[in-house]
């Protein structure tokens, strides 16, 4: 809770309506602070006389010996239900820090029904337990409602990791539960690692690439931090494993939605999920024009790729930013990847890295993606992208 400093304060009251919580009171010349307030600071932010204090204090030492396991909140897809490819690579790298803590790995899992094949599927990539609050209401992320369960599991369980995927899911809740729970949150993590002092080792990378960051939060827990879809490779270490399924009830408050979802509907044939996809077709500013790009489109839907576009065709307008890719994109590790008019910038390679064969067709020799690329096709990506589309015509025809 934030604190009033009542010989600074003017009682002008300018807090009490900036407060988004409602948790202030202007009274008898001054300002009460209620129970709810949730010490945000956006009133400390806003007083003109400074008269208001934030309250910052770490966990004691004995409190976080209190804190014990890795904990990883799985994503479902919206429309299958089936967890999501991310969900298992955290899973599996949360299974290397446990090991690293000597503690378990449990999955957090909000839902309106239990995927099929759960404690198999959780098992054999190590977890020990899934935490499961079910309940019809769940079936639709909702950002209020999901915040204050991972809030309330967190401060009854004390889990001393908790993982969440930079999808765009995870970036609209992840700041939210670290937000509610007062503590740090790393975000785009690329690895991790543990200290000697059993802190976990947050690293990322920051000035676009050309510097690692490595972060810890030793006085907050949990330690938070979200990880890109494809930044860590699915292993199943415990095959045979089953997971032990643990369901816990809460009231659920369907008042407290905001927000409804007023359609759901699955992407056109040529925008599936990039970061998801086995065969991922990437357009580059080199492919001229819109129109151009189209061409590259359809290429994509004859072989049943997923298509991608760097920043600067997004920026242009030529494709939506959903199937962007690179560091302020999407990052992809399909098996086959080729592109088409990409000169290979550092941001845009940064989100290929873990790609497994990497075709680069471009007019110029010097591109940089030929300097990272398994094969490399020189000449005019256009052209060469109609080519293939017909000889991907002549086979169907045979």
């Amino acid at each position: 809770m934030v604190r009033i400093d009542e010989e600074k304060c003017i009682g002008c009251g300018i807090c009490v309506e900036s407060c988004p919580f409602g948790a202030l009171k202007a009274e008898h010349g001054t300002v009460l602070v209620m129970d709810t307030c949730q010490n945000c600071g956006v009133c400390a932010d806003v007083c003109p006389e400074a008269a208001i204090l934030k309250e910052e204090k770490e966990v004691d030492k004995e409190d976080i010996d209190r804190y014990k396991d890795v904990y990883i909140a799985a994503e479902l897809e919206p429309v299958t239900g089936r967890l999501r490819k991310v969900t298992l690579e955290l899973l599996a790298e949360g299974r290397r820090i446990a090991d690293e803590l000597g503690e378990k790995l449990r999955l957090l899992l909000l839902c309106g029904s239990i995927p099929e094949g759960l404690p198999e599927q959780a098992g054999a990539c190590g977890c020990d337990e899934v935490i499961v609050v079910k309940d019809e209401i769940l079936r639709e992320y909702n950002t209020d409602i999901y915040a204050d369960l991972i809030q309330k599991i967190c401060q009854k369980r004390c889990p001393s990791v908790l993982f969440m995927p930079a999808t765009e899911t995870g970036r609209d809740l992840a700041p939210r539960v670290s937000a509610k729970l007062k503590t740090g949150l790393t975000a785009d993590c690329t690895g991790f690692d543990v200290d000697k002092d059993r802190n976990l080792v947050q690293i990322r990378p920051t000035y676009g690439g050309n510097i690692m960051a490595s972060i810890i939060t030793p006085g907050c827990r949990p330690q938070m931090a979200s990880v890109r879809p494809n930044v860590f490779t699915v292993r199943e270490c415990s095959a045979g494993k089953r997971a032990q399924i643990t369901e816990m009830d809460f009231d659920l408050d369907v008042n407290s939605k905001r927000t409804r979802r007023t359609y759901l509907g699955e992407n056109p044939n040529s925008y599936k999920n990039v970061a998801e996809s086995d065969v991922v077709i990437v357009a580059g500013y080199g492919v001229g024009s819109e129109e151009n790009f189209k061409k590259i489109e359809r290429l994509a839907v004859k072989m049943g790729a997923a298509l991608g576009a760097t920043r600067k065709v997004v920026d242009e307008g030529w494709a939506p930013f959903d199937i962007q890719v690179g560091q302020t994109g999407k990052t992809i590790a399909p098996d086959l990847y080729i592109s088409f008019g990409v000169s290979g910038a550092l941001q845009h390679t940064i989100g290929i890295r873990n790609a497994g064969h990497v075709i680069a067709v471009n007019n110029d020799p010097a591109a940089p993606i030929f300097s990272m690329c398994d094969e490399a096709i020189l000449g005019e990506c256009v052209e060469i992208a109609e080519q293939m589309g017909r000889m991907l015509d002549s086979q169907e025809g045979r």
